[in-house]
């Protein structure tokens, strides 16, 4: 039985960051390509410590802040999701990505009102940014503003088409 797509590369990169780690335990950046791949493959508690350790070795690492979220947010711990991507933008006040995140954190933990803030500042920052649309649309329905909410639905909707 054969990998599905692109499983085999990230075998690939887990094994060679793995052994850029043993060479050198202080490789940030290996251990960020290897909890990357992990993530990609689902491996959210090894992407995590990987994530956790990149932030040991660079504390001021937005991305791995970020993307340490990305984990706890995939592995149901939605307070520390929203506590990672807020350190994320703590780092960079201007990374779309770790607000959209932040976002859903919130959305999850029934703060709607602060992910609706959240949503709309990566759309403040990415105008084309479809995915804030969409999760806004949900906040938005969520808090009974139905035209608001068809009004984001429509924009991701024209948004993913023009961008695939």
């Amino acid at each position: 039985m054969s990998s599905p797509s692109g499983t085999a590369d990230l075998d690939t990169i887990i094994e060679d960051m793995t052994a850029a780690i043993a060479r050198d335990p202080a490789d940030a950046h290996a251990y960020f390509r290897r909890g990357n791949a992990r993530s990609n493959k689902r491996q959210y508690v090894e992407a995590r410590e990987d994530m956790q350790q990149v932030i040991t070795l660079d504390p001021t690492n937005a991305m791995a802040h970020n993307n340490l979220g990305v984990a706890n947010l995939c592995l149901g711990d939605f307070e520390t999701a929203a506590q990672n991507t807020s350190a994320a933008i703590n780092l960079n006040s201007e990374y779309r990505d770790a607000f959209h995140n932040r976002g859903l954190a919130r959305s999850e933990t029934g703060e709607l009102e602060l992910a609706l803030a959240d949503f709309s500042r990566a759309i403040a920052l990415d105008p084309e940014y479809w995915p804030a649309y969409r999760h806004r649309s949900v906040v938005h329905h969520l808090l009974g503003n139905s035209g608001a909410s068809y009004e984001d639905f429509l924009k991701a909707r024209e948004l993913m088409a023009s961008s695939g």
